[in-house]
């Protein structure tokens, strides 16, 4: 009796169907650990963790998503450098017999201000209201722009090209509301996209005149506009210098931006003028220059790095150098 007590104490318990104790040894089965994590082994999904988080830090989440989607996801797509060196001004910008360097500034505009997302005076509370590169991109193509055109103005009295002129003064950051009397009015893009329109009725006018001879030197005007494309290139290299030597109080990012956009506006209005004056070009002996100051320019609104840094602007200063030497030969003038 006490041995066949022994024997049925050493025997297992009898399981029930589908226990997976009684089928593999008290070993958990494949098919227990199929069925997921138990309740308390800390394996919960992502949603059910963040049921079980305090109201608040829920809804701190919630809004930092949120936050991230508006800012870098939508910003990411409304913003962006674009620098179209292909760029060419439409028929009703450039017509048959009018400038190409006028028609070149409409076609800037419109590209910048109509067909992207103007973003240099966005409040904070717009995709863009964060960002920095590319408002220092566009400020510094209007600005170019607006340099060249006040240059040119400067040596006649068209009332369209006079309207572009102040229109073109407007601030970047200028938006719907303002500190200061008015406190509300037009932003800085309805100015430019007047500025648009009046330089296509300037070269409208310029196409419907007679035509001026060509000769073998250049236009006043567009010696004019040659001089306000070198300040503006040489006054871009100083700004970076300052923030080579740590002393501009700008990020490299933002200021390689910047000279990305002075470089894009001066190369393609250099193209216009270099068309406007194409025999005197050709008459000058210095072809190759112009053809040298392009070079760096178009390089120069490139260089778009991953992480810019104070290298960057080293090497953008070096291209804008060469295009402002290349620019001083032209004009004749000794560095």
């Amino acid at each position: 009796m006490g041995i066949d007590r022994f024997r049925r104490g050493m025997m297992p318990s009898a399981s029930t169907p589908g226990s997976g104790a009684g089928q593999n040894g008290g070993q958990p089965s494949v098919q227990d650990d199929a069925a997921g994590p138990r309740p308390g082994a800390g394996g919960q999904p992502v949603p059910a963790r963040l049921s079980g988080l305090p109201p608040p830090i829920r809804l701190l989440l919630v809004l930092l998503a949120l936050l991230f989607c508006w800012y870098a996801v939508l910003g990411g797509i409304l913003g962006g450098i674009h620098a179209n060196s292909g760029l060419r001004p439409s028929g009703q910008q450039l017509p048959t017999g009018g400038s190409v360097s006028i028609g070149m500034a409409a076609a800037l505009l419109q590209n910048q201000v109509e067909e992207r997302s103007f973003t240099p005076n966005d409040p904070i509370f717009y995709p863009t209201g964060l960002a920095r590169r590319t408002p220092a991109f566009q400020s510094a193509i209007i600005e170019t722009v607006g340099a060249a055109v006040v240059a040119i103005n400067s040596q006649g009295d068209a009332p369209a090209l006079r309207e572009a002129t102040h229109q073109l003064g407007t601030p970047v950051d200028q938006w719907w509301l303002r500190p200061g009397w008015p406190p509300a009015g037009l932003p800085a893009e309805h100015h430019y996209r007047t500025a648009r329109r009046a330089l296509e009725l300037h070269n409208a006018a310029i196409a419907s005149a007679p035509r001026v001879p060509a000769t073998q030197r250049l236009a006043p005007a567009s010696r004019e506009a040659l001089g306000a494309l070198l300040d503006r290139i040489e006054a871009e290299a100083e700004r970076g210098d300052l923030v080579i030597k740590a002393q501009g109080g700008e990020r490299p990012a933002v200021r390689l931006a910047a000279a990305r956009g002075t470089a894009h506006a001066a190369a393609m209005l250099l193209r216009g003028i270099r068309e406007d004056n194409a025999l005197a070009v050709r008459q000058s002996g210095r072809a190759a220059r112009w053809g040298a100051a392009l070079d760096a320019l178009d390089t120069a609104a490139a260089l778009d790095p991953l992480l810019s840094g104070r290298d960057d602007l080293i090497v953008m200063g070096y291209q804008l150098l060469i295009a402002s030497q290349a620019l001083r030969d032209i004009l004749g003038e000794q560095a």
